[in-house]
C-alpha cells in the first residue's frame, strides 16, 4: 500500500481541497484509495464528515491500495512518525514567504515529495515558481486563485447571517461564487442580474420589484436584508422555482461584510468545489507523488 501525507505550515492552505482532488482523481484511476484525517485542528470534524461522504473513497486503510493522510496544520513531525513508510507533500498558498516555505520542505526530510502551491495569483505565478527553484522547492503544482473554490456555500452563509431558509433542502453546498447586492434606485434589474449570472442577489426586504428581478433573471438564492415581511407574489416565485430563499434581520451592509469575511476561510465542501478542484489537478503527476 502506498501512503501520502498532506502537511501544510499555516491554516487555510487549501489540504483539504487537494486530498478530496487527489483522491477523487485516483478513484477515478479505478484505484481503491482511502482518505484519513488526523485530528488536532478546528476543521478536523468538518473534514472527516467530509470524507466520510465521498463517492468512490474509503476511510478504512486496509481496503485500500493508496493512503491519503491530511494532517493538521503546522503538525509535521507527529504526523510523520505516526506515518513512517509513506511519502509526504506540503500544501501552501502564495502568501507564504519562501524562505519560511523552504524552511518547512527541508525539516520534511528526504520523504518530501514536493510542494503544491494555492491561490496563486497569475501575475505572481513565474516570479513565484522561480523563487521556489531558486529556494530548492520541487513545486509539483501551482493551482491558480479560483473563485468558486474561495466562495463559501450555503449553509455557511446562513450561518454568517443568523438566517431563516426557506426551499434549501439539499442545495446548503452550493457554493456562493457571484454574489450581487441589488441597486438601491428604482431600476427594472433584471438585465443587471443576468449579465453578471448571479448566484446569488443581495437585496433589501422593502425591495419586492428587485426581489422579483432577482427571480426572474435566474438568481440561484436570494438573500433578504432588513426583517420586514416578504410579499407573498415573491414568496410564491421563490417557491415555483425551488429558489432557496435566506431571511436576515441584518441590514445589507452588514450581511455583505459577513458574507466577504468567509470568503477564503469557510471549510471546504460541496460536490461542486470537488469537481473544480480535480479539474485542477488533472495535469498533476501522480507517480511524482509516490515514487
Amino acid at each position: 500500500m502506498s501512503a501520502l501525507t498532506l502537511l501544510a505550515p499555516e491554516p487555510l492552505a487549501g489540504k483539504t481541497a487537494v486530498a478530496c482532488g487527489l483522491a477523487r482523481r485516483i478513484a477515478s484511476e479505478g484505484k481503491r484509495v482511502s482518505l484519513q484525517r488526523i485530528p488536532g485542528d478546528d476543521h478536523a470534524e468538518n473534514d472527516e464528515v467530509l470524507f466520510s461522504g465521498l463517492k468512490g473513497v474509503t476511510q478504512d486503510s486496509t481496503m485500500a491500495e493508496i493512503t491519503l493522510i491530511e494532517a493538521p496544520a503546522g503538525d509535521r513531525a507527529r504526523s510523520l512518525a505516526d506515518f513512517p513508510d509513506g511519502r509526504a507533500v506540503v500544501i501552501t498558498d502564495a502568501s507564504t514567504p519562501m524562505g519560511a516555505l523552504a524552511d518547512y520542505c527541508r525539516e520534511a526530510g528526504d520523504r518530501l515529495a514536493g510542494a503544491v502551491i494555492n491561490k496563486t495569483p497569475a501575475r505572481r505565478a513565474d516570479s513565484l515558481l522561480a523563487d521556489a527553484k531558486a529556494a530548492g522547492i520541487n513545486v509539483l503544482r501551482a493551482l491558480p486563485e479560483d473563485r468558486l473554490l474561495a466562495a463559501p456555500v450555503i449553509r455557511d452563509v446562513v450561518q454568517a447571517l443568523s438566517a431563516q431558509t426557506e426551499h434549501l433542502d439539499g442545495g446548503g453546498m452550493r457554493p456562493l461564487d457571484r454574489p450581487v447586492i441589488a441597486t438601491i434606485s428604482a431600476d427594472p434589474g433584471q438585465g443587471y442580474f443576468a449579465r453578471y449570472d448571479a448566484s446569488a442577489v443581495i437585496v433589501r426586504s422593502d425591495k419586492p420589484d428587485l426581489q422579483l428581478a432577482a427571480l426572474n433573471a435566474g438568481a440561484g438564492c436570494l438573500i433578504v436584508t432588513g426583517g420586514l415581511p416578504i410579499l407573498s407574489y415573491v414568496l410564491e416565485r421563490a417557491e415555483e422555482d425551488q429558489i432557496p430563499l435566506l431571511r436576515t434581520g441584518l441590514d445589507t451592509i452588514t450581511a455583505v461584510q459577513r458574507i466577504e469575511a468567509i470568503f477564503g476561510s469557510s471549510p471546504f465542501a460541496g460536490d461542486a468545489k470537488i469537481e473544480r478542484i480535480s479539474t485542477l489537478l488533472s495535469d498533476l503527476n501522480l507517480a511524482a507523488l509516490f515514487d
